[in-house]
Formats: structure tokens, C-alpha cells, sequence
């Protein structure tokens, strides 16, 4: 009764559930960098094998290939705030069990839940941003990822602060599963922004629209394309960047400090990349076919001069443009993905989506690559993603990019 007296002003809803929803992928990515970064103490703690440990993350990335379609799906006929919330209570749940379970069967399983439920939170909360501006699609996909790559960059010094004060994988996971808590207690009372294009379908047609909508979507030859061009970012992501490292240290013989720091470096890079970008999109209307254009011909460059020139002080700047350059792909072709059905960004994830299986086979058949011909034809085989990005960009399309 007495907070009836003091009501949350309307406009204040919508101003605090943005930016929350916004910071997100940051979350996601410190979180995910977690188990990952720290992956050592929890081998030590179950005493796992290294068929344990891949096991773990193969069945985790089947669960969710498997269930995040039928989720993004039924999301795009109704609020996907319910999904989005129960998506971060499984999340903080998941993360707690797995910090205390001893049992392999039990971890597996939690998990496998885990997966799941970030693609629930994590991408419908990119959705619902979407939504909410598709004219602003490009800013939107920019500013969350330049947040990830923060997140991305926070992991590592939150595990080994949690090490230097001999705090072990217990702790990490309850940190993670508060991390995961938070966004939902902020969010619960908060009304999302409201969508300029979704409506709310509430007849017995509900299903029927889905598949209309999913077999529409996978006709859409621009669709499939641009989605194809956001999945090819991934090419030079973590996989090259593992591959990279490995590079500096057998073939240029470079010590673990100094790899450190040009790995940092290259991080700094992505950031202004993005952050450039961002300000490009906030002042001027440019095409975005031709902004892709510039971005994958200076990553050739780069690619060409690390391939070519064995030299450390070439390889830093190598390194350094690439980074710069394609930290854009990512962001500006999901927002024209997103672009193609702005009222169904729910069947857009399923189809951006389609890629998740090349992302598990990606790591080793690079691996047998560069066992079988040397760790440089890895690296060009990965080296081939603005090829890609330069024969599949949709030149004939003129579309200038929203500010």
C-alpha cells in the first residue's frame, strides 16, 4: 500500500531496462571466459580427463543447438522478457550447481542447462534492442559488441585476481551465478522498450505464423547471405587467435610476456575499431556494403603481411590492422540480418544460428590442418575470411547505414 503512494514514473521503466539489457553481452562474456580461463581448477577438483573436459562442452553446445531454435522461435509471439528472465534464473542456478557438484553426470547436466538458457537470456535480450530500434540496428549490434569485447577482456584478470587470493573454483561459480542473479532482479520490475513493429498474436493461428515466418525467412537468399557474412567474423576470433599465439611462439620464437602483450594490443585494437565505428554510424550516413568493402580489404592486408612476412615487428602490426579491421564485420552484418525481418527477430537467431555447428568442428579441423602442413596454412586457411567477406557482400544493393 505504501508504494502505491510513490509509483516508478512511466519513462523511467523503459530508460533503465535499455541499458541493462545493453550490458548483457558483457556479462555473457565474463561469465562464459570463466570456465574456460579457469578450466585447470576445475579439472583438478573432479580429476577429469581431457575426453571429460571435451565432452563437456560438446554435449553443452548440442543442448543448445538443439533447444535455442524452438525458444527463439516461440519468443517472436510473445514478450520475450519471460524467456529472458527464466533464461538468467537457470543461468545463476546452472552456475551454482556447477561450482558445488562433484559428480561428472551432474556437471554434464548442468551444463548442458547452461547453454540453453544463455541463448534464451543473451540473444533475446539482442533481440528485443532490435526491436525496439530496428532503423538503429547497426549502433545497436556496435555498442553490444564493443560491451562483449570488455567482457572478453575482464575474464582473464577475474580469475587470476580469484587465484591470487587462493580462491578456487567454488567461489568463481558462485560470482558467476550472482552475476547472472543480478540482471534479473533489475529487470523483473522493469518494462522492456517496447517493440515499433512485433505485434502480439494471441489466436490459435500462433503456431502456423512461426513456421510461415521460419520457411519465409529460409527463401530469403539476402537473409541466408548476410547471416553466412555474420558467421565469417568468427574465422578470426578465438580459434585464430589460439592458432596466432602458437605462431609467435614456435615459428618467431617469442616468450610468453611479450605474446601477452601483443595479444593485448590486439585487443586495444577491436576496441577502437568498435569505437570508431560507432561515432562513423552516430555523424554520417554511409553504405554499409561499402564500409565492409574498405574494413575486409585492409584485413587482407594485414593477412597477406602476416602470412608473408616472417618478422616480429611485422606480425604486432599485422596483427594490430586485422584486429582493427574486422572487429566491424560481426556487428554490421547480424544488423542486416536482423534488417531483413524486423518483425521476427526470433526467426532471424534461428537462421543466424545455423552456423553453431561449424563453430565445434572449426577448432580441430584447423588443428589437422596445421599438423598435417604447418601451423602458416592454418592461419591461412582461417586468413581467408575477408576473401570471403569481399566475394559475398551484396554489391548491388544500395542501402546507406541509419546514424
Amino acid at each position: 500500500m505504501f508504494l502505491r503512494h510513490f509509483p516508478l514514473p512511466r519513462p523511467l521503466t523503459n530508460t533503465w531496462s535499455r541499458p541493462i539489457l545493453l550490458c548483457m553481452g558483457l556479462i555473457d562474456e565474463l561469465i562464459v571466459g570463466i570456465p574456460i580461463v579457469a578450466l585447470p581448477l576445475l579439472r583438478d577438483r573432479l580429476g577429469l580427463s581431457y575426453a571429460q573436459i571435451g565432452f563437456l562442452f560438446t554435449v553443452s553446445a548440442l543442448s543448445g543447438m538443439l533447444i535455442e531454435p524452438a525458444i527463439n522461435l516461440l519468443s517472436d509471439n510473445r514478450s520475450k522478457k519471460p524467456w529472458i528472465l527464466c533464461g538468467l534464473l537457470l543461468l545463476a542456478a546452472s552456475y551454482a550447481f556447477i561450482g558445488t557438484v562433484t559428480n561428472y553426470p551432474l556437471l554434464l547436466l548442468a551444463f548442458a542447462i547452461s547453454y540453453p538458457s544463455g541463448g534464451a537470456a543473451i540473444d533475446l535480450a539482442q533481440a528485443v534492442l532490435i526491436d525496439a530500434a530496428p532503423n538503429n540496428s547497426a549502433r545497436t549490434m556496435t555498442r553490444w559488441t564493443l560491451l562483449s569485447s570488455i567482457g572478453d577482456f575482464l575474464a582473464p584478470f577475474v580469475v587470476s585476481t580469484f587465484v591470487a587470493f587462493h580462491l578456487g573454483w567454488t567461489p568463481l561459480c558462485w560470482l558467476a551465478a550472482a552475476l547472472w542473479l543480478v540482471p534479473a532482479l533489475l529487470l523483473a520490475p522493469l518494462r522492456f522498450p517496447p517493440s515499433s513493429t512485433i505485434p502480439e498474436i494471441h489466436d490459435d493461428s500462433e503456431n502456423t505464423s512461426i513456421w510461415i515466418s521460419l520457411r519465409e525467412a529460409m527463401h530469403d537468399p539476402l537473409l541466408l547471405r548476410w547471416s553466412v557474412l555474420s558467421f565469417i567474423p568468427n574465422l578470426l576470433d578465438e580459434v585464430f587467435l589460439g592458432f596466432v599465439v602458437l605462431y609467435l611462439r614456435d615459428n618467431l620464437h617469442v616468450n610468453e610476456a611479450l605474446i601477452a602483450l601483443i595479444v593485448s594490443l590486439q585487443m586495444l585494437a577491436s576496441f577502437a575499431g568498435l569505437f570508431l565505428l560507432e561515432l562513423l554510424l552516430k555523424h554520417r550516413q554511409i553504405s554499409l556494403v561499402r564500409l565492409l568493402t574498405w574494413l575486409s580489404i585492409a584485413t587482407l592486408l594485414g593477412m597477406l603481411a602476416l602470412l608473408l612476412i616472417h618478422t616480429l615487428w611485422v606480425a604486432t602490426i599485422a596483427l594490430f590492422v586485422i584486429s582493427f579491421s574486422c572487429a566491424g564485420w560481426y556487428p554490421l552484418a547480424t544488423a542486416e540480418a536482423y534488417a531483413r525481418k524486423p518483425a521476427h527477430s526470433g526467426v532471424v537467431r534461428v537462421v543466424l544460428g545455423l552456423g553453431h555447428s561449424l563453430d565445434m568442428v572449426m577448432p580441430g579441423a584447423i588443428g589437422l590442418i596445421s599438423a598435417s602442413f604447418g601451423i602458416l596454412t592454418g592461419l591461412a586457411v582461417l586468413g581467408f575470411a575477408p576473401v570471403l567477406m569481399l566475394l559475398l557482400l551484396p554489391y548491388r544493393r544500395k542501402q546507406p547505414l541509419d546514424g
